[in-house]
């Protein structure tokens, strides 16, 4: 007989002791390590609290620190910097791109169009509320498209993908954001389901060239923080086109820039291995977790896996029960906290309170994605690890002893690496830059024997229609990932008075990419960009104003620059919409 729903105030505190073992929830992690429970039936019961009053609140939240030493690496500190804060981190605020309404009946799909001329196909039947159920009657579609600098740049979307250890930049043919609510609540794309976009957007293209190649699909996956490839954008022209076609694939400047792009890349890869093997040959310690005391009124509960033995379990079945029991009878009162972003109210959980099944993945450093199952229902649910309020002082006291204990030891170690690596960046600068030597030569060559349009600096833009479609509800881009640029300069971010900017967000457009790369703003930064090209570089004061750094100043870097200090001029405007940014930034 499933147990009743139990609901009890004042849990009993932990003792030190048991705080003590709680201290490493990444090591109890690792040995849960996600391992499937199996098809066969098990019950599990949630025991729920409601922290209502102070002495309710069993809160003492598991952070990673992110704080590193000034003389840690930049690459590391820029790491930490934004893992710190909200993947997507608006910078201005509420302003943003505006999303589009419209409405239609779910049971029925239909096509939704918009101004500029894309289209949605949404299929019948296409969403299921947070419990599963299927959704009748109208939905509302909320839908906006981002298509430059500017759009990403308010959106606080990271335009950056990491493939292979190597970290690459995003230039967008066109990025949307789509979701679905009935009555004010949001509703799921139901299994099996997915819309068809055509999303009309504008490439940078060289004069004589219809589509360029290399877009891909790729999906926001909030959760991991990161872009996730999907599949190969079906592009096509609109308008523009050439009267014999499309530019071959074995075109010399097809075959001249597919070559310098794969040399790039091949050199990063190799920079990044070798830098990556001498980190390893010191590893580093481990970052201790610092405990926080959370607000008393968020709600917490635990998970009882009391009920989970079957006795005709065999195999790894049998072996996961195993480790389950073992792990939850050494921490009976871990607790869990709802994440802010958790994705169902409080009824929703309730009503759970007896599961059939139950899986946790890691989602990123203090928080995790329950799926609880109960029958054919099944509830997704962000939460947080949470501990005894009442020994928090203790925690907190052994983790002020070894964070002093780790940042002696990180600065001890970035002293043996530091020389090292600036060698290894030095020689494979050095090789970026003869291969983007001899890519001129090539284009040079190549403009000789007649190919005006092979001049790399010659843009403009092509509507095209972008066809691609979306499994999930979310934000999706057409993008195509480019390597660094060749100019590496050491740059000091200052405001016209000479005082340092430090600890700040800062932007970096190429106006021949359509992205924006973000980046840590402090003394001694990294900084990529392309000479031969229009960069423009910003940043948001304290005031909430835009500092800019245009492409006139830029110009004025020589070649043989390595450190340099940028002066950022204020434009003394209030920020108020969309249309002050983009006068500032003069696009």
């Amino acid at each position: 007989m499933k147990k009743k729903y139990n609901i009890q105030l004042n849990p009993k505190r932990l003792s030190k002791e048991e705080i003590d073992r709680h201290k490493d929830f990444d090591a109890l992690y690792k040995r849960y390590q996600r391992k499937p429970l199996g098809p066969q039936p098990m019950y599990r019961k949630l025991t729920f609290w409601i922290a209502a009053v102070a002495a309710a609140a069993v809160l003492a939240l598991l952070l990673v620190y992110t704080g590193t030493s000034n003389e840690a690496n930049y690459d590391q500190k820029m790491a930490d910097y934004f893992d710190s804060q909200p993947f997507i981190n608006r910078p201005l605020g509420q302003i943003e791109k505006k999303f589009v309404s419209q409405q239609l009946d779910a049971l029925k799909g239909g096509v939704l169009a918009y101004e500029n001329g894309s289209k949605l196909f949404v299929p019948e039947e296409a969403f299921t509320k947070m419990d599963g159920t299927p959704v009748t009657g109208e939905v509302t579609i909320r839908y906006r498209e981002m298509h430059d600098f500017v759009d990403f740049f308010l959106s606080g979307i990271p335009m950056t993908y990491d493939s292979a250890g190597v970290e690459y930049t995003l230039e967008s043919a066109g990025m949307i954001e789509i979701f679905a609510e009935q009555n004010g609540q949001r509703v799921n794309m139901a299994p099996g389901k997915s819309i068809d976009v055509e999303l009309v957007s504008r490439v940078n293209v060289s004069p004589q060239m219809t589509v360029p190649p290399g877009y891909n699909i790729y999906k926001l996956d909030e959760g991991q923080r990161k872009w996730v490839y999907q599949n190969i954008d079906k592009m096509e022209l609109l308008e523009g086109r050439l009267p014999d076609g499309q530019i071959k694939e074995n075109d010399p400047i097809i075959a001249a820039r597919r070559s310098f792009d794969n040399k790039i890349q091949s050199i990063q890869v190799s920079e990044q291995n070798e830098i990556t093997n001498l980190e390893n040959s010191i590893p580093k310690p481990k970052k201790p977790v610092k405990p926080v005391l959370a607000s008393t009124d968020d709600y917490v509960f635990d998970l009882n896996f009391n009920d989970l033995k079957n006795p005709n379990a065999t195999g790894e079945l049998a072996q996961s029960q195993q480790e389950l029991a073992a792990l939850y009878k050494q921490y009976e009162k871990m607790l869990w906290q709802l994440s802010p972003n958790a994705g169902v109210t409080t009824e929703q959980l309730r009503s759970f309170n007896n599961v059939t099944d139950l899986s946790i993945q890691k989602l990123d450093n203090n928080t995790y994605e329950l799926l609880l199952k109960k029958g054919d229902q099944s509830l997704k649910v962000k939460v947080i690890p949470v501990l005894s309020g009442s020994d928090y002082e203790r925690a907190l006291a052994n983790f002020n002893r070894d964070i002093q204990r780790y940042d002696q030891q990180i600065r001890q170690r970035e002293t043996e690496l530091q020389d090292q690596k600036n060698a290894i960046r030095q020689k494979y600068e050095e090789e970026r830059l003869l291969a983007n030597q001899s890519f001129e030569e090539r284009i040079s060559e190549l403009k000789g024997e007649g190919m005006e349009y092979a001049a790399v600096d010659e843009i403009i833009k092509r509507k095209v229609v972008n066809r691609f479609t979306a499994t999930g509800l979310g934000i999706w881009n057409c993008d195509r990932p480019i390597p660094p640029d060749m100019m590496t300069l050491a740059a000091n971010f200052k405001d016209e008075s000479g005082k340092s900017y430090g600890n700040k967000t800062a932007y970096l457009v190429d106006k021949s990419r359509n992205t924006v790369y973000r980046f840590l703003a402090e003394d001694g930064a990294l900084l990529n960009f392309n000479m031969n090209s229009q960069n423009l570089l910003w940043l948001v004061t304290d005031d909430h104003k835009i500092a800019v750094f245009r492409p006139e100043d830029f110009k004025k870097i020589s070649k043989e620059t390595s450190h340099q200090d940028l002066v950022l001029k204020k434009v003394d405007k209030v920020i108020t919409d969309e249309k002050d940014v983009r006068e500032v930034l003069y696009l």
